[in-house]
């Protein structure tokens, strides 16, 4: 899997136009590492093998798992790239966009887990980027 982050603007032609390429682009403030995208990425390919997907669109999968939502429109809310200043990338096969590369996109920051609704207590500093992946991981347990 080949992830990268990107500074930018995408319009929705352009998300819609890289999806039908393989080519899954997400809001970079719900991206809370690569291998929390990566973990996204293989739950969503894991719910549309069992049957078990919440949404038709394997792009909008990525998003409930990404930002831990059953709902679809709380989830295109918080991970859609559209109008975002950043936007992260993932795909099976290497690609480039017209956009410049920026991996800071892929960090992990208090600002994006309070982003995504997760409450973070100071005892919690050793490993507050796990409790994006526990975010995500409750959507599977009320699948």
């Amino acid at each position: 899997m080949i992830v990268k982050g990107y500074k930018g603007k995408l319009t929705l032609q352009e998300i819609k136009e890289f999806a039908s390429q393989g080519i899954y682009t997400f809001n970079s403030k719900c991206v809370v590492g690569k291998e929390h995208l990566l973990y996204a990425y293989k739950k969503a390919e894991e719910a549309f093998q069992s049957g078990k997907n919440i949404a038709r669109n394997f792009h909008i999968e990525i998003m409930l798992i990404l930002t831990g939502r059953r709902q679809i429109k709380d989830a295109l809310h918080l991970a859609s790239p559209e109008n975002s200043e950043g936007f992260v990338a993932i795909s099976k096969e290497d690609f480039e966009l017209p956009y410049p590369q920026d991996d800071h996109a892929l960090s992990c920051s208090v600002e994006k887990l309070k982003y995504l609704g997760i409450e973070i207590f100071a005892s919690m500093n050793d490993k507050l980027c796990d409790l994006a992946f526990e975010n995500s991981a409750l959507l599977e347990l009320e699948r």
